[in-house]
C-alpha cells in the first residue's frame, strides 16, 4: 500500500469491503506500506488479516508513526511468531516523533519472533533506553543475519549495550550503524565485542576520527565514508593493512578528507596485501597527480621483472573511474582477472620489452623449457620476445646447446633414403 492517497477515490463502504475480503485470505505473507499511510487506521482494518495469516515480512517506510501507532504496532508483532524481516522507518516531517521512551517500551513485544533474520529500526530516535532494551531481546532472535539501527541516537554507550545483547547471534554477519554518535570508543567496542560472524560493519557518518590505534582486522567490510578522520587516521588503516590476518575485502572512505597524503600513505600498506580489492575514495581532496604518485608503482613497478612480478595483483577499484590515471585505471582492470599468474604476465609483456635471461643462466639449459612453456601460454603474439629469449641462451652457453642436440643423435643410425635402395 503505497501513496497517503491508497484510498482516496474509494467510498468507505468499499474500503471496509476490501478489507474484509483481504480478511479471507489466508496466503498473504509480505505486508508493505509506504509513503504516510494512517498505520493506525489500516492496522485495525488488517487484523483478520494478522490473524489468519502467518506474516513473515513486515515493512512501513516513512509511514506516519507517532505514539499510538507504535504501541499498535507493539501489540500486533506479540502475535507474529513467524515474522523473518522488519522493517519500520520514521517520517522524517512528521510532527509526532517517537523518542527514545516509546520505543524502549514497544521493543521488548519483538522477544515473540524468534525466527527474525533481518531487523532494521531506522530514524525512530533510538537511544540509550532502547538499545538497553533491544539488548535483552536479541538473545531471542538466533537465527538474525543483518541489523540496521541507521539514523538514530548510538553512541558509546549504547554500542556496548548493543554488543552485549548480540553475543547469542552467531549468524549475524552484517550491523549498519549510518548516522549514529559512534566514536572512536565505538568502534573498538564494536571490534571487541560483535560475534566472530559479523564481517561487515558500517559506520558511515558518525564520528569517527581514528585519532589512536585501533585493530581494523575483524571485518571484510568496513564503511568509515563521512567521518573526519583526523591526520593520523591513514596511518592506522594502513597498519592494520599490513597485518597478515587482516581480513578487509572492501574499504570504504569517500568524503573522509584524507588528500593526497592520506592516499600516500595508504599506498604503502598495499605491496603485501593480498585481500583487498576495493578502496572508496571519492569526494577527498585526492588530485590525479596524487593518485598515480601513490599507486602506479605499486600496482605495477617496472624497476625490474621480479619488481613487477611482485607488485600488487588484487586491487580492482579505487573510487569513480573519472578521476583516475589511465595507468592506475588500466592496472585496476587487469587486477580483476582471477587468474593473477596471467595478471603478472601481462604486466610484466606490457611494461618490459625485453625479458633479461641473465639471472636464469646458473641453472645452465634447465630452465630455458620453462622460459618457453611461460612465453608459449602468456605471449602468444609475441614471437620476437619468444626467439630473443632463446637467443640470449644460446649465445650465452653455445657449447652446451651443440653438445645437447649432438647428445640427441648419437647412436641413432641414419635411414636410408629411398633413393639409395638397389644402388649396392
Amino acid at each position: 500500500m503505497c501513496g497517503s492517497d491508497t484510498f482516496h477515490n474509494c467510498s468507505e463502504q468499499s474500503v471496509d469491503n476490501f478489507f474484509e475480503d483481504l480478511g479471507k485470505c489466508n496466503r498473504i505473507r509480505k505486508l508493505n506500506f509506504d509513503s504516510r499511510n494512517d498505520l493506525a487506521e489500516i492496522m485495525r482494518k488488517l487484523e483478520p488479516v494478522i490473524r489468519n495469516n502467518n506474516i513473515t515480512h513486515w515493512s512501513s517506510d516513512a509511514c506516519d508513526l507517532g505514539d499510538a501507532e507504535a504501541n499498535n504496532l507493539s501489540n500486533v508483532f506479540r502475535d507474529m511468531k513467524g515474522l523473518e524481516e522488519l522493517s519500520i522507518t520514521c517520517d522524517d516531517d512528521d510532527e509526532d516523533d517517537l523518542n527514545d521512551g516509546i520505543m524502549a517500551g514497544c521493543i521488548p513485544s519483538l522477544a515473540a519472533c524468534t525466527g527474525m533474520r533481518k531487523l532494521a529500526l531506522r530514524d525512530l530516535n533510538i537511544s540509550t533506553n532502547s538499545c538497553t532494551a533491544l539488548s535483552a531481546v536479541f538473545p531471542e532472535m538466533s537465527a538474525l543475519q543483518r541489523l540496521d539501527l541507521c539514523g538514530n541516537s548510538i553512541d558509546h554507550d549504547c554500542a556496548e549495550d548493543l554488543v552485549n545483547g548480540l553475543g547469542d547471534c552467531e549468524h549475524l554477519h552484517r550491523l549498519d550503524l549510518r548516522f549514529n554518535m559512534n566514536g572512536d570508543d565505538g568502534l573498538e567496542m564494536l571490534i571487541q565485542g560483535l560475534p566472530a560472524s559479523v564481517d561487515s560493519l558500517d559506520l558511515g557518518w558518525n564520528e569517527i576520527a581514528l585519532a589512536r590505534q585501533l585493530p581494523l582486522l575483524k571485518f571484510k567490510v568496513l564503511y568509515l565514508s563521512g567521518n573526519s578522520l583526523s591526520p593520523g587516521g591513514p596511518r592506522v588503516i594502513t597498519a592494520s593493512l599490513a597485518e597478515p590476518e587482516c581480513r578487509l575485502e572492501e574499504l570504504y572512505l569517500y568524503d573522509t578528507p584524507i588528500g593526497d597524503e592520506g592516499a600516500a600513505t595508504l599506498a604503502t600498506s598495499m605491496p603485501g596485501n593480498q585481500r583487498l580489492t576495493h578502496v572508496y575514495l571519492d569526494e577527498n581532496n585526492i588530485t590525479k597527480t596524487g593518485l598515480n604518485a601513490a599507486f602506479s608503482a605499486i600496482l605495477c613497478d617496472t624497476t625490474s621483472i621480479n619488481a613487477t612480478h611482485g607488485s600488487n595483483h588484487t586491487l580492482q577499484f579505487l573510487g569513480s573511474t573519472y578521476n583516475l590515471p589511465s595507468d592506475v585505471k588500466m592496472w585496476l582492470q587487469l587486477n580483476s582477472d582471477q587468474d593473477k599468474s596471467r595478471v603478472a604476465a601481462k604486466k610484466i609483456l606490457l611494461t618490459h620489452r625485453h625479458l633479461d635471461m641473465k639471472p636464469l643462466f646458473d641453472r645452465q639449459l634447465d630452465l630455458l623449457p620453462r622460459v618457453v612453456t611461460w612465453l608459449d601460454r602468456f605471449a602468444v603474439s609475441r614471437l620476437d620476445l619468444k626467439l630473443s629469449s632463446i637467443h640470449e641462451f644460446v649465445r650465452a652457453m653455445p657449447m652446451e646447446v651443440v653438445e645437447g642436440m649432438l647428445g640427441k643423435n648419437k647412436g641413432k643410425k641414419r635411414r636410408r633414403s629411398s633413393s639409395n635402395h638397389g644402388r649396392h
